[in-house]
């Protein structure tokens, strides 16, 4: 399934196999992640943004979206959007953790919103790849050297069960106040994960 890849501005070059660019994927720049995405070798197919941390690029054949300072939506929601127009249902974003924490808790809002509507959406960096899903029947590879941890992004997440990690759940209840699901480990190649109400945030984590 092709995707919609989007660079932000903290990005550092990580995670690059997992964000790369393939035939029909779609490569959006929010604001000054087209500095970072030039940095890295990615090319572009359009810049979003309100160009309130770096000039317009108007020296570039990139096409450029050019966005009010004063706004409700973040730059890199509105790339999700500008993705989604476009006819794409996964995204990648890279250079939206770590950095300012105001910023990093919007992305994963972006997160949940794509699960609530039935899409998938990531966020990497170096250390992390998270993604937020909405009830259903998933399946996950083993990461290596990374740990897999469960948290809550509704008040409550129910009737989770998960096989192959070194902790299992049967029916189990995480609520969006107590940390329980963090830091697992994987036992086998694959474990199985099934809920049946909420949002729930997986992220696999390394050291």
């Amino acid at each position: 399934m092709s995707k919609c890849i989007i660079i932000g501005s903290i990005y550092q070059g990580e995670e690059r196999d997992f964000l790369e660019k393939k035939p029909g994927d779609l490569l959006l720049c929010a604001d000054a992640g087209l500095e970072k995405a030039l940095e890295h070798g990615f090319s572009p197919d359009l810049v979003i943004g309100d160009f309130d941390s770096m000039p317009e690029p108007k020296h570039l054949s990139i096409p450029v979206q050019v966005l009010p300072v004063k706004k409700d939506d973040t730059d890199t929601a509105l790339c999700i959007r500008a993705g989604r127009e476009r006819g794409y249902s996964e995204f990648r974003i890279g250079g939206g953790l770590g950095g300012r924490f105001d910023h990093t808790l919007a992305n994963l809002q972006c997160l949940a919103d794509c699960a609530a509507r039935g899409e998938q959406a990531w966020l990497v960096d170096r250390n992390n790849r998270l993604t937020v899903l909405r009830a259903g029947d998933y399946s996950f590879e083993r990461m290596e050297n990374r740990k897999v941890s469960l948290f809550a992004f509704t008040e409550r997440v129910e009737g989770i069960t998960l096989r192959g990690t070194e902790w299992e759940l049967n029916d189990a209840e995480l609520t969006q106040t107590y940390p329980l699901g963090c830091s697992n480990w994987f036992k086998e190649d694959r474990f199985n994960l099934s809920f049946r109400k909420g949002l729930l945030v997986v992220a696999f984590c390394g050291d």
